[in-house]
């Protein structure tokens, strides 16, 4: 069974270690990136990992609007760079300054400059890019991107990030053949179970959220849902697989 890891961080830790977990939890491939750092320094973590371990890791870019060059890093991640996929976090359009981990904070994302994320999500699908976006619970925002963008995928991390709102996010999915859900950072795993009824095992992707949590933990949560093996299958590396293959 294939197995990826459709969810993981790289920051300024050592790829080597990244690897070595991945490794550990029986991984086949990761895809990989950095977040909450200014565009180029991310791109630059990320293609340093990628490099490190080119057949192992896939990489997907990240850009920030507070970046005056956004647009220039977004085609370097498509063209110079190549890659398929980029990392969005709404927490990055809420904020005046330049935003660091530190503004990883609730309070800031009811005051999202929608404009702005369209605009980069927009050139994104322009780029053939696929997009991640943390929309940290706010289906308003993930409704609206699912209506207006549709020309590439674009996958929602923890089942749309507010399990009170889980049965909607799954329906989103369910009714927009673009939209995906990423199982990472939930809890209590009888969750995704739960995620498979709503939305179909068609809709959901399996990853870790590393290096904030460990992979082996996180695979753990799917198998011990004793899914069907077909389900099993999608989940853990099928359907980003094929996401990935275009």
């Amino acid at each position: 069974m294939l197995v990826i890891d459709a969810h993981m961080h790289v920051e300024h830790e050592d790829p080597n270690i990244i690897y070595a977990m991945e490794v550990e939890a029986g991984v086949d491939r990761a895809i990989v990136w950095s977040i909450w750092n200014p565009s180029r320094e991310s791109n630059d973590l990320t293609l340093k990992a990628y490099e490190r371990y080119p057949n192992f890791f896939v990489p997907f870019g990240h850009v920030r609007p507070s970046d005056p060059y956004w647009r220039e890093e977004l085609r370097r991640i498509a063209g110079d760079l190549g890659w398929s996929g980029l990392k969005l976090h709404i927490g990055e359009f809420t904020v005046s300054h330049a935003q660091r981990i530190n503004d990883l904070s609730y309070r800031y994302f009811r005051g999202v400059d929608v404009e702005a994320l369209f605009e980069v999500v927009g050139e994104a699908q322009d780029h053939d890019l696929i997009v991640v976006i943390d929309v940290s619970g706010r289906y308003d925002i993930a409704e609206e991107l699912a209506r207006r963008f549709r020309r590439k995928p674009i996958i929602i991390p923890h089942l749309g990030g507010d399990i009170r709102l889980l049965e909607s996010f799954c329906k989103l999915a369910r009714s927009y053949e673009h939209i995906y859900l990423d199982t990472s950072f939930i809890h209590v795993y009888r969750v995704v179970s739960e995620a498979v009824t709503l939305a179909g095992a068609d809709k959901l992707i399996w990853g870790s959220d590393g290096y904030w949590m460990h992979p082996l933990v996180e695979l753990t949560k799917i198998r011990v849902l004793k899914l069907r093996r077909e389900d099993e299958e999608k989940i853990l590396g099928g359907n980003v697989s094929r996401i990935l293959e275009g």
